[in-house]
């Protein structure tokens, strides 16, 4: 089963090169005295003895971990204060369609056969007076900067703007490159009609930073704890105080927001701090005291309080990706194709979704989120649902059967089947781990749960030391799954260790495509081919749960998910 001649075929010609990618440096009694001292805390917070006055406005926003970076060149999680800080060429709206953002147009032309440049181009006319932080000018120079700062050998964004420069070795179009023709157009000559360089422009990872700090600071400092942060955003940095705090304060001089604000700017709000607190019971009592007006990533146990609460709104949207198991495809036994699909068929993922989440999100029926069309196109045959027969079936063809008196499934020498699967110490993980060994054991398998930080358990799986973890991710767009299955990712992104040639080529073809069907046709295909190699065995699609306190308006959770620039000027404080 799972054969590659019966996968669905490419209607695009392979390329000679394949593309070749930097590994993703992803990665990642004493209860009530921490109350306490929440609550002491909270008190300073308050009444402004700790990041404001009394007659500012200031958002206090809970996070789980640390910022790693702000440089969207180092870092694989770009979220929360950078969104604030930089704006991008291409926005997304609350419905997720395409919208100006610091270009006011643009355009993607295929190849042409007569007239200057002769391949294809990328035309963009920039939005006039905005300025950096900083007071660099934003203009087509700037913009030419920063994409070749992005395009550097040392950059894990410099795929994005491969077809600008070509693969590989740079090799692309003689006249490849960037031509600026004035302070406000300009015209990309690309090496192909790259239909994902419109997404790419779109998205934090792509954020456009002042082009003087970057050169100054150098790709190893800039966007680092005492280095700069800039941005053409409605804020700027303040302070950052490594594993406490990062204050942001409002750009006065912020009047160019997108048509579709209300507000064009400044910002209503005159100071965010976002607050550090990796301990769940911290980020839980900041909330409940009052001292945090905004707990991103609630816990799913928490979701029935805060629904019952008159001045807490509980925000729910889509979170674009998966929560899965996934397997170390080159550890035994999980190197056993049927053994990986009778796990996907064993797991009952409507229980989970309803004990754990409350019914939040959605069975997890494959690798990419439904708001995809690589998604929704998958023929129902190649999903997995909640089937202990089918389950079964491949245990036998993998060679497991429970050959004695007890419950358990052994292999040919007697050997019974164990499952050893790590998880993250969130509450939520550890309660999906739970159930999952419980479904398991029913079909036979012993299952052994262990559990890490996430910064751990992710390093250890790209070290390769796991059977299998329980772990997450969020993108919109479907080459996601080549950063998670590519076998150029193998220990980066790819922490499963999955390698396979036919996916790999599905992989060529769309990183290739000229148009949209072509990128699409080519995506789903390489999901097929996955779903009936098994690497992963999806649980949900999970959902963004945001509780904010009533007397904050406007904010909203992007319809894309976090990586997004979101409308952060009509966001208010109101009493």
């Amino acid at each position: 089963m799972g054969s590659s001649g019966s996968e669905p075929k490419s209607e695009i010609a392979q390329p000679k090169a394949r593309p070749v990618r930097p590994k993703s440096k992803v990665l990642v009694a004493v209860v009530i005295v921490l109350v306490l001292v929440v609550a002491a805390v909270a008190g300073a917070w308050a009444f402004g003895l700790i990041g404001g006055t009394s007659d500012e406005k200031v958002l206090v926003i809970a996070m789980s971990s640390d910022v790693e970076t702000m440089d969207p060149a180092k870092t694989s999680a770009m979220y929360g204060p950078p969104g604030m800080i930089y704006e991008t060429l291409i926005g997304r709206d609350k419905t997720g369609a395409y919208v100006p953002g610091l270009a006011e147009s643009w355009l993607l032309t295929s190849k042409r056969d007569t007239d200057y440049p002769y391949n294809a181009t990328l035309d963009l006319t920039l939005k006039q007076g905005v300025k950096f932080h900083d007071d660099t000018p934003f203009n087509s120079d700037a913009v030419k900067r920063i994409i070749n700062y992005y395009s550097a050998d040392d950059s894990w964004v410099q795929y994005e703007f491969w077809c600008i420069f070509g693969c590989q070795n740079k090799t692309g179009w003689p006249d490849a490159g960037i031509w600026c023709k004035t302070d406000y157009t300009m015209t990309l000559n690309l090496t192909w009609a790259d239909v994902a360089l419109i997404f790419n422009l779109s998205h934090l990872y792509g954020s456009m930073m002042g082009p003087d700090a970057l050169e100054s600071d150098g790709l190893d400092n800039y966007g680092t704890i005492g280095h700069k942060v800039i941005g053409t955003g409605p804020y700027k940095l303040s302070e950052w105080v490594a594993g406490d705090h990062i204050t942001l304060v409002k750009n006065e001089d912020y009047d160019w927001g997108a048509s579709w604000y209300v507000n064009k700017g400044p910002a209503k709000i005159d100071k965010i701090i976002y607050r550090v607190m990796t301990d769940q019971t911290a980020r839980l009592a900041g909330f409940d005291s009052g001292s945090v007006d905004i707990l991103m990533q609630v816990p799913p146990n928490r979701v029935p309080t805060y629904q019952a609460q008159d001045d807490v709104t509980l925000i729910t949207g889509p979170g674009q990706g998966t929560y899965h198991v996934e397997f170390n495809c080159q550890k035994a036994p999980w190197t056993s194709v049927p053994l990986r699909l009778a796990v996907c068929y064993a797991i009952d993922r409507a229980q989970i979704l309803d004990t754990v989440w409350n019914g939040i999100g959605e069975e997890g029926v494959n690798y990419l989120s439904p708001v995809e069309p690589e998604s929704t196109n998958v023929p129902a045959q190649y999903n997995y649902s909640y089937d202990v027969d089918k389950a079964e079936a491949y245990f036998l063809e993998a060679g497991w059967d429970n050959t004695d008196s007890d419950v358990w499934l052994e292999d040919a020498d007697g050997e019974e089947l164990t499952l050893h699967l790590w998880t993250t110490n969130k509450g939520e993980d550890v309660s999906m781990a739970e159930i999952i060994q419980s479904q398991l054991e029913d079909v036979g398998l012993h299952v052994s749960l262990t559990q890490y930080s996430e910064t751990e358990l992710r390093s250890r799986a790209a070290a390769g030391e796991q059977e299998a973890i329980l772990f997450w991710y969020s993108w919109p767009r479907a080459e996601i799954l080549d950063w998670h299955f590519g076998t150029w990712a193998s220990g980066g992104s790819n922490t499963g260790w999955y390698e396979d040639d036919v996916f790999d080529g599905y992989v060529t073809n769309w990183t290739y495509a000229e148009t949209e069907d072509q990128f699409s046709d080519n995506a789903t295909a390489g999901h097929i081919r996955l779903l009936t190699q098994g690497p992963w065995a999806t649980i949900l699609f999970w959902h963004q749960i945001v509780a904010v306190h009533d007397h904050v308006t406007g904010w909203y959770v992007h319809p894309l998910g976090q990586e997004q620039t979101i409308d952060i000027v009509d966001v208010d404080i109101v009493n």
